[in-house]
């Protein structure tokens, strides 16, 4: 994509506050109407750092980055996402060495963040193309912005900073280039069942240049602007696409469409990798009616089967999407799904989740309690914008009908 289609992300959080409304003020970065002073005040600022987050998920350090900024949209100067109408992507040796540490600011949840890069990475995007993240443990003691002996840096983001997690884009500054997530994130009630890893797919794929793809989105409730290439069709069930933005029940599973992208701007990988797997419904220790469905994204270029485990049971196999596996009358209590994947060439891949089963449990796909086909999320990032609210079921339910499954913030004026 070029530079225009390259944002960083912010996933907002407000799910004390409430539904927000449309804006009524133009959208800073779409217009050439507003003064600088009058985006300066609109802008959401970052707790601690006082970044700038504007035009949903653009991060800026300090006043010049914000004037700059600023001043490419007067007189029609669209160019700041532009570099000699190139895509702006890291080159071929950066794209195998995208070198990170993880500070010790996670705590006790900082083994937490390491499985979910490495779901993400290993486990996600490494599977899809010719790039390599690299996590260097022996940088973790000085692990902040100013350390340039990795790429980016990983890091809790400030409390109340208005997002469950924000990234980068390739051509930021070293103190720009971190990953920053929230407290929240590590709380399925706070996300409404979106996984940490599956939160950092999404990420991770803005550090690799990729916006959102509900930018594209036919009558989007989440407008932001025509600056993009597109790489592929457009993606419904991108990873790169918020639920509530025309994607209902949207988990951020990698999708076919992801991958055949990601390997048009870097290459596919230079071996058969393994399927990829996930369960996009019901969610990781959902509680479930005896009849109910099982979701699964599966991501190979030579799939040959799809199979569902129940409790090490084989229990149903397709050859081909979508992958939807029915269970009928499962017996009250606790059960284990297991999707595996494998190719032609005898590869396996799996997901499991835990489930329980119980009588008058919400079903559906969405999954969780109050799921189903409403268990949709609306909002945006760092955005004034919702799709209406909708109250869902019971649980989770209030998080489903505010933003990204319960992650939108007001922009503050």
């Amino acid at each position: 994509m070029n530079k225009a289609g390259l944002l960083a992300s912010t996933f907002a959080a407000a799910a004390l506050c409430g539904c927000v409304d449309q804006p009524s003020e133009p959208n800073e970065g779409t217009t050439a109407t507003v003064s600088f002073e009058e985006l300066k005040a609109r802008a959401l600022r970052e707790p601690g750092t006082g970044n700038y987050l504007v035009d949903w998920d653009i991060v800026l350090a300090g006043d010049q980055a914000l004037y700059d900024y600023w001043k490419q949209y007067q007189g029609g100067a669209l160019t700041i996402y532009a570099a000699n109408g190139a895509d702006i992507k890291w080159d071929a040796t950066q794209k195998k060495n995208l070198r990170y540490c993880i500070g010790g600011t996670f705590g006790a949840n900082k083994q937490l963040v390491v499985n979910a890069i490495q779901t993400a990475t290993a486990q996600g995007w490494e599977k899809l193309a010719d790039i390599k993240f690299v996590y260097d443990p022996t940088q973790d003691a000085t692990c902040t912005a100013t350390n340039t002996n990795v790429l980016f840096d990983v890091n809790l983001a400030p409390p109340n900073a208005g997002y469950l997690a924000r990234a980068f884009f390739p051509d930021s500054t070293r103190a720009e280039r971190n990953v920053l997530i929230a407290a929240e994130s590590f709380d399925p009630a706070q996300t409404g069942g979106i996984s940490l890893a599956n939160i950092l797919k999404h990420e991770l794929g803005h550090t690799l240049g990729f916006r959102h793809e509900h930018i594209r989105a036919p009558g989007s409730p989440c407008p932001e602007d025509n600056l993009y290439r597109a790489v592929t069709q457009y993606d419904v069930k991108s990873t790169m696409h918020y639920p509530q933005c025309g994607s209902p029940g949207n988990t951020l599973e990698l999708s076919p469409l992801d991958q055949q992208g990601v390997a048009m701007i870097y290459g596919s990988p230079l071996t058969n990798t393994s399927p990829m797997t996930g369960i996009t419904s019901p969610i990781n220790g959902a509680t479930v009616p005896p009849t109910f469905s099982v979701i699964a994204a599966i991501v190979d270029t030579d799939l040959a089967k799809a199979e569902l485990y129940v409790d090490s049971a084989l229990h149903q196999t397709l050859t081909a999407g979508p992958f939807q596996f029915d269970v009928a009358n499962l017996a009250l209590g606790a059960h284990q799904l297991e999707v595996r994947g494998t190719d032609a060439t005898g590869q396996i891949s799996a997901t499991s989740i835990a489930v329980t089963v119980a009588k008058g449990a919400g079903g559906g796909t969405g999954g969780g309690a109050g799921g189903g086909a409403n268990g949709a999320a609306d909002g945006g990032a760092n955005s004034d914008v919702t799709g209406g609210c909708n109250a869902g079921g019971g649980g989770a339910g209030l998080l489903l009908g505010l933003g990204l499954l319960g992650l939108v913030a007001r922009r503050r004026r």
